[in-house]
């Protein structure tokens, strides 16, 4: 017999979920009025039923999921929320648990919050000689790789694999994420096999974050950056070789992918006492992982209550339901992506809409944030003023995005010459305060949220429309910057830069908005390698964003994961690395 979960806090960070109702549905909800029955219609809409599950296992979920195969084979059988798109950790537009169970880089960071060393020995710093500034401005920066390490097709894994990263990640048309923080390297060095040097424009605080991934130069080196980018072999995994504990077998469209041990495995041959080295028994434990595709959050939640998975991330309204599952606990991991609601000045109706700053502080003043965080996600995530979490040493805790103050957003929008039409929509110069948001089919959470604004602003006389569109759809879209409004959330590194997120030009500030002093902050804070400096601009940048009133935070996400009591050294890290940082460590009882 097994006991009742514990339910487990980590305050670190990472993205979330929405809502359901378990049980009956109550006839109201406390706090706004207003709010409540379109609540009440979202928490039962979220309990309609899902797709089957089709991982096919059966489980016993008095042992927290199924036992060793029969011949005897530890199998840790996850069950994940979506189907990735490529195997590239680079190019992937989605989180990259499943690649890092294959694929290493220089670092990664811990269930503290904290960058460690992977196939780095160690980070350089000024304090261990790593970090040299130069007279002419530039930064020499120096990384001992680790020796003896090989790719899963037995070829050496050296510095050129590290350089070819680079070439390949800064190249035009890579499309990596991040790929404008990899600029500022100007050259990169290769002394011998196990150094790399980094040659730096000028500072770069956010520095020890990048190389979470290395692409293999021998695979890969011959072709260009299109062609690697849409290399098939690579990213669906027939071609893909890493370093990692676990290798590719096979990926099954739309079921799974599945991964195996490698026996060959670093760690195995580290000195003994080495703080990267294995245990003494030969890592990892776990024989092979099955990644099920299971995109539906009720299907994945049954799933896991009928014993058919070891791992699942639920959503926040779902713990309770598992709160005394047999064989499981629930950690509930602080994340550092926030859920917040962006503006867009990139349509002709958004620039009429939007250019004025007070009316956009009157469609924030609209919306009940306080509502949104204990009601549809009852209480189990906070309320965010700014996108850096609470427990991240940058947070700006003296700033307040918004207040809920519906009266006032009237005064605003009709001193702004938006006055109620015949239909209660309020109208200026014969345009209608109409706007559409941009949702992601299958993003219930995102969904959910935008509905409650829906209702909270046409309380105020502001009618909002959806368009839904697939996940590659709205990628495509967004990145257009085709769109006037959307939910959505954003993942932050350990050590944050937020200048990709919000400067004029950056890679990912698809809106339209654009301060040319926000840019200075911004930029200073990303060249202050002194953390004091830093923590000055990031404050000072987190206030402006707020009186700029170009996109409001809703909350900081919150990763509930339901973890078999038989999974040994699970640590939960909420970071854009994902919880799977440690994989070569679990172990299956």
């Amino acid at each position: 017999m097994g006991s009742a979960p514990r339910i487990v806090r980590h305050r670190t960070r990472r993205d979330d979920l929405p809502a359901c109702v378990s049980g009956p549905a109550r006839a109201s909800l406390p706090g706004s009025s207003s709010v409540a029955p379109a609540l009440l219609l979202l928490l039962l809409a979220a309990c309609a039923g899902g797709e089957p599950d089709r991982a096919g296992v059966e489980g016993d979920p008095a042992l927290g999921g199924p036992g060793p195969a029969p011949d005897g084979r530890r199998i840790l059988r996850v069950a994940y929320d979506r189907e990735i798109d490529v195997l590239n950790a680079f190019t992937s537009q989605n989180l990259v648990d499943i690649q890092f169970s294959m694929v290493e880089g220089l670092v990664t960071t811990d269930a503290s919050n904290l960058y460690i060393p992977v196939l780095a020995e160690s980070i350089p710093t000024s304090e261990n000689g790593g970090v040299l500034e130069r007279a002419d401005g530039s930064v020499e920066m120096t990384w001992p790789l680790r020796r003896g390490v090989r790719w899963h097709d037995g070829e050496p894994f050296t510095s050129e694999d590290v350089c070819f990263t680079w070439r390949f990640v800064s190249s035009p048309g890579s499309q990596v994420y991040n790929r404008d923080q990899y600029l500022g390297i100007t050259d990169c060095r290769t002394p011998d096999d196990h150094t790399v040097v980094f040659v730096w424009d000028e500072p770069r605080a956010y520095y020890a974050g990048l190389f979470e991934a290395v692409l293999p130069e021998h695979v890969l080196g011959d072709m260009t950056t299109e062609e690697i980018v849409n290399y098939t072999p690579y990213n669906r995994g027939d071609a893909l070789v890493g370093t990692g504990p676990f290798r590719f077998v096979e990926w099954r469209a739309g079921e799974y992918i599945r991964v195996e041990r490698n026996p060959d495995y670093w760690r195995n041959r580290l000195p003994p006492g080495d703080a990267g080295g294995a245990a003494p028994q030969t890592v990892p434990a776990i024989d092979e992982i099955v990644w099920s595709f299971v995109p539906d959050q009720n299907t994945r939640l049954n799933a896991v209550k009928a014993g058919r998975h070891h791992y699942a991330q639920i959503i926040p309204t779902q713990v309770a339901e598992v709160e005394r599952l047999r064989g499981y606990e629930v950690h509930l991991t602080s994340s550092n992506s926030f859920m917040h609601f962006d503006l867009s000045l990139n349509t002709e109706n958004a620039r009429a809409l939007f250019s004025d700053r007070e009316v956009r502080r009157a469609l924030f003043h609209a919306i009940d944030r306080t509502a949104i965080a204990e009601q549809l996600m009852r209480g189990t995530v906070r309320v965010a003023d700014t996108p850096l979490n609470p427990t991240s040493p940058y947070h700006n805790g003296s700033v307040v995005a918004s207040s809920h103050d519906p009266e006032a957003a009237r005064r605003i929008l009709d001193a702004a010459g938006w006055v109620p039409g015949t239909d209660g929509i309020r109208v200026k110069d014969s345009r209608r305060f109409s706007f559409r948001i941009l949702n992601r089919a299958g993003s219930t959470d995102r969904i959910q949220v935008a509905q409650v604004i829906q209702a909270q602003l046409r309380e105020v006389g502001v009618e909002v429309t959806f368009e839904t569109l697939e996940s590659a759809a709205w990628t495509q879209e967004w990145r257009s910057g085709n769109w006037e409004s959307v939910v959505s959330a954003w993942f932050l590194p350990a050590d944050p830069s937020i200048t990709g997120l919000y400067a004029c030009g950056g890679p990912n500030n698809m809106t339209g908005f654009c301060s040319r002093g926000l840019d200075q902050v911004l930029e200073a804070s990303d060249h202050a390698l002194d953390p004091e400096a830093r923590r000055a601009f990031l404050h000072g940048a987190q206030e402006m964003l707020a009186e700029d009133a170009r996109m409001l935070p809703l909350y900081h996400n919150v990763i509930p994961q339901v973890v078999s009591r038989r999974v040994v050294n699970f640590a939960g890290s909420g970071t854009n690395f994902g919880s799977f940082w440690n994989l070569w460590e679990w172990e299956l009882r």
